[in-house]
């Protein structure tokens, strides 16, 4: 099982965004933003390093739904991404907002080494990775209706949801 120390998240682009929205992982599940819930699962699977892939209309926003004292760059500037991607080790990359969720096979989310990742996303971003693992245990959001879907079944087995103080 990949057991990856440091994670990647892509949010959709700003200019994607229409006025008065947000990107999904800024959206609430249980008055909980996602990415509060992935960054909280990741953390507690070991993961120590944060990349979020966001332009600066939400970074100040993204940056709040993970711990304070998470190490967290929050940028869409291909040379943070770069430099954060310099590393043997084994990257999570999760491209779209998801939901932790033990029983969710792989999927879309995957590891790489970041060496790789660096290597192909100087040219061009693609999900074509030839040493990327697909990982299981998050399943993805894709609008509004999957936030619905969802919430019954996290108030069920999880309350209220993270919390980062």
């Amino acid at each position: 099982m990949v057991r990856p120390l440091s994670a990647v998240f892509f949010m959709e682009e700003d200019h994607e965004i229409p006025a008065g929205s947000k990107p999904l992982m800024l959206e609430a599940v249980l008055s909980c933003p996602i990415l509060s819930w992935m960054s909280s699962q990741l953390l507690a699977d070991g993961v120590q390093r944060f990349f979020i892939v966001c332009g600066p209309r939400f970074a100040e926003e993204a940056r709040t739904c993970m711990p304070p004292e998470a190490d967290v760059v929050v940028s869409e500037q291909q040379s943070d991404l770069m430099e954060f991607l310099n590393t043997p080790d084994q990257v999570l990359v999760l491209p779209r907002a998801a939901m932790p969720m033990a029983e969710a096979g792989p999927g879309f989310a995957y590891a790489a080494p970041g060496y790789e990742l660096q290597a192909v996303w100087k040219t061009r971003m693609t999900n074509a990775i030839t040493a990327a693992e697909l990982v299981p245990g998050w399943l993805p959001v894709f609008g509004p209706e999957t936030i619905q879907e969802l919430e019954p079944l996290y108030r069920e087995r999880f309350g209220e949801g993270p919390r980062h103080e």
